[in-house]
């Protein structure tokens, strides 16, 4: 029996007794769709670029423990400071963004449920994140 798949291409298609199969090729057919390698990567490349973002900011909170109002404004807007600071929460709710995921994938077995919640995070994440920019620009220009 022939089957149409991917877009117009004709491939042969098997019927198959599944009564007769292991448990090991009934599976072969529900692997992966190798969308986790660059999920893990991203995770990981953000991960790695929190660490300095985190130094900065655990530095800059030191340094800023007994500043004023008008001594922080003023350190955000140096130029460097702000660009930072946006960098630092981009990338950290981004980062968020992509560990929730995971933890939703992993523990809601509903299909509807997760995208919901996956969706919901996204949206809410984003939102924090222009918010958290348009903030900072605020203050620094």
């Amino acid at each position: 029996m022939w089957q149409q798949v991917d877009g117009g291409f004709w491939e042969m298609s098997e019927k198959r007794n599944n009564k007769f199969m292991s448990p090991l090729a009934k599976a072969r057919g529900l692997g992966s769709t190798h969308e986790g390698a660059h999920h893990w990567m991203v995770h990981r490349m953000t991960a790695v670029l929190m660490v300095p973002l985190v130094v900065w900011i655990v530095y800059s909170i030191l340094m800023l423990m007994g500043a004023s109002y008008e001594g922080f404004i003023a350190w955000m807007q140096n130029p460097i400071n702000a660009v930072v600071m946006m960098i630092f929460m981009v990338v950290s709710c981004y980062h968020a963004v992509m560990g929730l995921q995971v933890i939703m994938e992993d523990y809601i077995s509903c299909h509807a449920k997760r995208m919901v919640g996956i969706v919901f995070v996204k949206v809410l994440f984003g939102v924090v994140a222009l918010a958290t920019v348009f903030s900072i620009l605020k203050v620094a220009l």
